[in-house]
């Protein structure tokens, strides 16, 4: 038997199957690292949202603690301004002034001891709401 010299059909064939195979194993290279790429974006994006979500619950604590402390002050100011309230009304009640004081500091004594049993009262009013 001759040996014949492989055809130009042959060698065509040998190099289209050769691309082909690797055409076949780039995608399959490629395949897995987009497969991978993105699995590993996805997890990415999850631990995002989950430390979005941790942060926002940390600023809600946050406001209740500083709601928290409000309310406390507010109970501490009310004390106060119970505790004002009562001495101005015990200036009222029983504070007098030197007999023989001019008029003009008696009314201005009686304006200040008024407007400031007002301001107190609604102070103290204000802080029990």
């Amino acid at each position: 038997l001759a040996h014949r010299p492989p055809s130009k059909r042959m060698e065509i064939g040998a190099t289209v199957a050769g691309v082909a195979a690797a055409a076949n194993e780039l995608f399959s290279y490629n395949r897995e690292n987009f497969k991978y790429d993105r699995e590993q974006r996805q997890k990415s994006e999850y631990q995002i949202q989950e430390w979005r979500s941790k942060q926002a619950e940390l600023w809600r604590d946050d406001i209740r603690d500083i709601i928290g402390l409000t309310e406390k002050k507010m109970d501490s100011y009310l004390i106060v301004s119970v505790l004002q309230l009562d001495m101005s009304v015990v200036l009222f009640t029983e504070g007098r002034l030197v007999p023989g004081t001019p008029p003009w500091l008696l009314n201005f004594y009686m304006l200040t001891l008024s407007a400031s049993f007002m301001y107190l009262l609604m102070s103290a009013a204000g802080a029990h709401l």
